[in-house]
């Protein structure tokens, strides 16, 4: 039972490690022309679409709050979206794969928006898209019209070839000649797999000791959120979201440590 346990927790968090994530950036607007509410829309429709077009087995679209905890907090955010000038560099300060951000201007009479999508490893630009609009709406739908191709470029990207070593054939040992067969007698569980186990257990405990403490997180932000501006105890919210968060990266680190302590401990022994 323990065996099957450990085999399911470890396809998981490697499934989880091949995941590649895509951070979508607030969308910004250097003429001020829209508000902050319909920029958040338009992101949150870009990152919607991100959703629908990726599968989730092979990416993970990040949320607003996970792209805060990676910066500090939501002042900072805004601040350092607005002042970056590299967006392939903001994507590797939230430990992204991928990073798309739509920014509005102007031209003309018209306002316009553009998007890009950039591969962080690489910061290569992937793909892009541009248009005019004359109100939210008309801007809403560029957005639905061709962010699904600009996300699907993320599916064609070519993989590095992996060449094969040509297998060596092996040359078997003659049979060796029959022998009296020895009783074998049954060998007592050794000390090293009980401390494996042991290992397995504490480590996949904190980690889903980390995986609630993210979900307390999202709610804890969320209350953080609501009214901020006029709230009294707004120095007290948010110190208990980044006290939330320091206590899931210490379950996930500690219990990934340990859980690596006894999988090497399996190998080793």
């Amino acid at each position: 039972m323990n065996k099957l346990f450990f085999t399911l927790l470890l396809l998981a968090l490697t499934a989880y490690a091949q995941q590649e994530r895509i951070a979508i950036i607030n969308t910004l607007d250097d003429y001020d022309s829209i508000s902050i509410a319909d920029l958040t829309y338009l992101t949150d429709r870009l990152r919607e679409t991100a959703v629908n077009v990726l599968p989730a087995e092979r990416f993970g679209v990040m949320t607003t709050e996970s792209i805060v905890a990676f910066l500090g907090s939501m002042e900072n955010t805004v601040r350092v979206c607005k002042e970056s000038s590299c967006l392939a560099e903001l994507g590797r300060m939230v430990s992204a794969d991928y990073v798309a951000q739509g920014r509005i201007g102007r031209f003309g009479e018209n306002l316009t928006i553009k998007v890009e999508l950039y591969n962080v490893k690489t910061g290569n630009l992937m793909g892009s898209f541009t248009g005019n609009f004359k109100d939210i709406y008309s801007a809403l739908a560029l957005i639905d019209e061709k962010s699904q191709d600009l996300f699907k470029k993320m599916l064609v990207e070519p993989k590095p070839i992996v060449v094969e070593k040509p297998e060596v054939a092996k040359i078997e040992p003659a049979p060796a000649k029959p022998e009296a067969e020895v009783p074998k007698v049954k060998e007592p569980m050794k000390t090293s797999f009980l401390v494996a186990i042991g290992l397995d257990l504490v480590g996949a405990g904190l980690i889903v000791a980390g995986y609630l403490k993210d979900k307390e997180l999202k709610d804890t932000y969320d209350n953080y959120n609501v009214d901020w501006q006029e709230r009294p105890d707004y120095d007290d919210a948010w110190s208990k979201v980044e006290s939330t968060r320091n206590q899931r990266n210490v379950f996930y680190i500690v219990g990934g440590v340990i859980l690596a302590s006894g999988i090497a401990v399996h190998i080793c022994f």
